[in-house]
């Protein structure tokens, strides 16, 4: 759960359903005005049978968007429903035509009289002719569908990609911890061989004061005429034993010791590769960056930044070098002890900050933090 993606899946469910809303309201309203102009265009087609009178404009406006209906490919695919209202400017609707028994009892007895027809069709054409089309793009339909399909694949491309990134550092963290794990275990390993000898040592000790004690109680007995001879001879014993237990006395410290060198090596070692990438960095921007100058401060900022904020900080640091006009300035702050001394503010990876000031002809980047280290880096600044 340490490398689990969550805020790329926060923003994943959220952006969906907000980008399918707004792509669908886009969409229908695109399409509403594509087919608005599209029906406009060939709405009276060959305007001559109107005017003579041959053909009146309701039939003539209907056989024109029929047509129009028939060679749509998203209409006639059924992927749009399409709702087109034709009507004059007094409100009198000409497409769709609705007839009722009477209408169509009443156009039969009239005769057809193609003047009157043609003044009908120039009157309604003078006029004006309103257009309207309405397009249904309800949730369920076939382009919403797609639609939805299409932000939700996307969405579950983004949160595999950094679900694989995250499982890729675990592994590497993992197996990190199986290296110093095993590490530890090999030095322990030592460390028990070393008390193992050291033990069997002190044992073959305690040994060999037992057959000195024995060999001296045997010739105890045996010298009971030469009390001189046997004086020495305890005299030779208490000093073996003597020094059998300042060798064990030394065994114990060279232990302490050893453990105490240990204790010293592995703070050494972590303080020493903390000292080296400090060197090596400070190495490195002054071979790359020739007109920028990195403090002290601000390369220990760095160092404490996570990987994609050193990445988004070295690329403001980049264009510090070559293009510094396109920098692009947050704020000016008035740092120094009486505020008289001018740093500019740039942030970048969302929470950092990097101040830096013109000395001359070169830049020198002051501090580099995030927003939760702002407060003491705003002191550094003041102290300058």
């Amino acid at each position: 759960m340490k490398f689990f993606p969550l805020k790329t899946v926060i923003i994943c469910l959220v952006l969906t359903p907000i980008l399918y809303i707004v792509t669908l309201d886009y969409t229908r309203s695109s399409l509403e005005n594509r087919y608005l102009q599209s029906v406009q265009n060939s709405l009276i087609g060959n305007s001559q049978p109107l005017l003579n009178g041959t053909v009146h404009i309701e039939e003539q406006v209907a056989k024109n968007i029929q047509t129009f209906l028939n060679q749509d490919y998203l209409v006639q695919h059924k992927l749009l429903k399409l709702d087109i209202l034709v009507t004059t400017s007094q409100g009198k609707i000409i497409y769709p035509t609705y007839v009722t028994p009477e209408l169509l009892s009443d156009e039969l007895g009239k005769d057809f009289n193609p003047e009157v027809i043609a003044n009908q069709n120039f009157e309604i054409l003078n006029s004006g002719l309103e257009v309207k089309v309405k397009i249904d793009l309800s949730h369920g339909s076939k382009i919403a569908n797609a639609l939805l399909i299409l932000y939700s694949s996307i969405s579950f491309f983004i949160f595999f990609i950094f679900y694989r990134a995250g499982t890729r550092k675990a592994e590497k963290n993992s197996r990190d911890q199986q290296e110093l794990i095993t590490n530890l275990k090999k030095e322990e390993k030592v460390h028990r061989e070393i008390v193992n000898d050291i033990s069997r040592e002190r044992q073959g000790l305690f040994e060999n004061i037992k057959a000195l004690n024995e060999k001296y109680q045997a010739d105890k007995e045996k010298a009971k005429i030469n009390e001189d001879e046997m004086f020495k001879e305890i005299v030779s014993l208490e000093e073996k034993l003597t020094s059998s237990v300042e060798l064990k006395k030394r065994k114990e410290n060279e232990i302490e010791e050893l453990k105490s060198a240990i204790e010293r090596y592995e703070r050494r070692k972590s303080s020493k590769g903390r000292r080296n990438e400090f060197d090596f960095l400070t190495k490195r921007f002054s071979a790359l960056y020739k007109n920028v100058d990195m403090n002290r401060k601000a390369l220990s900022g760095l160092l404490n930044l996570t990987e994609d904020q050193q990445i988004k900080a070295e690329e403001i640091i980049l264009q510090l070098d070559r293009e510094p006009e396109k920098v692009i300035i947050k704020r000016k702050v008035f740092s120094g002890k009486k505020h008289k001394t001018a740093c500019l503010e740039v942030l970048f990876a969302y929470n950092g900050r990097l101040y830096f000031r013109n000395t001359g002809t070169r830049t020198e980047v002051v501090v580099i933090g995030t927003k939760n280290t702002q407060a003491k880096d705003m002191e550094f600044l003041h102290s300058l």
